[in-house]
C-alpha cells in the first residue's frame, strides 16, 4: 500500500515558502517596534530636556534678555511661531506614529496624560489675566498670543504651581527614560 501524504510536494514548497514569509514578517515586526521605541525614547529625552531648560530659562535668564529675544522674534508681527507651529504638528503626528508603531501605547495611561497635560497648559494660561503693565507690554500690532507671550516673559513665576507640577512630571519622565527605557541606573 502507498504511502499518502496530506501535501504533495509543491504543497510543501508553498508551505515552506510561506512559514519563512510568516517568520521573517514577524522578524521585521519585531525589528520595527523595537526601532520605533528606541527612536521615541531617544526623541522624548531630547524634548524632556529641552522642556527643562525652558524653566531654566525662565527662573534664571534675566527679563531685559528674554524681552529682547521675544522683541527680535516678534518684529513687527503679530506672531513669531506660524512656522514653528506647522514644524512641531507634523513632528507631534510622528511622535504618536512612533508610539503605535512602538506597541507600547497604552491607552488609559495616554487619554490621563493627554487630558492632564492640555488642561495643565490651560490652567497655566489662565494665570495672565492681569493687564501687563505698559513698559512690558509689545509694540504694535498686537495679537492676543502677542501679548499673553509679553505677559508670560515679564511674569515667569506667575504660574508656579503649574511650571513645579511640569517640572515634576518633566524629573520623573527622565528617571524613567534613562532607568527603564535605556537601563542607565
Amino acid at each position: 500500500m502507498a504511502k499518502t501524504s496530506l501535501f504533495n510536494n509543491k504543497d510543501r514548497g508553498t508551505l515552506l515558502i510561506l512559514a519563512l514569509t510568516v517568520w521573517g514578517m514577524g522578524k521585521i515586526i519585531s525589528f520595527t517596534f523595537n526601532m520605533a521605541s528606541t527612536i521615541l525614547k531617544v526623541l522624548m529625552t531630547l524634548f524632556v530636556i529641552q522642556g527643562l531648560i525652558k524653566f531654566y530659562v525662565f527662573f534664571f535668564v534675566k527679563y531685559d534678555v528674554r524681552r529682547k529675544r521675544l522683541d527680535k522674534s516678534y518684529g513687527n508681527n503679530t506672531s513669531a511661531t506660524k512656522y514653528f507651529d506647522n514644524i512641531i504638528l507634523v513632528i507631534l503626528a510622528l511622535l504618536i506614529t512612533l508610539l503605535f508603531i512602538s506597541d507600547n501605547m497604552e491607552y488609559l495611561s495616554f487619554i490621563t496624560g493627554l487630558y492632564v497635560g492640555a488642561t495643565l497648559i490651560q490652567v497655566y494660561f489662565h494665570q495672565f489675566s492681569d493687564p501687563l503693565p505698559d513698559d512690558k507690554a509689545p509694540s504694535q500690532p498686537i495679537s492676543p498670543i502677542k501679548m499673553m507671550s509679553y505677559g508670560i516673559q515679564a511674569f515667569p513665576k506667575k504660574p508656579w504651581k503649574e511650571l513645579l507640577f511640569l517640572t515634576v512630571i518633566f524629573l520623573w519622565g527622565l528617571y524613567m527614560l534613562l532607568s527603564k527605557g535605556f537601563g542607565l541606573f
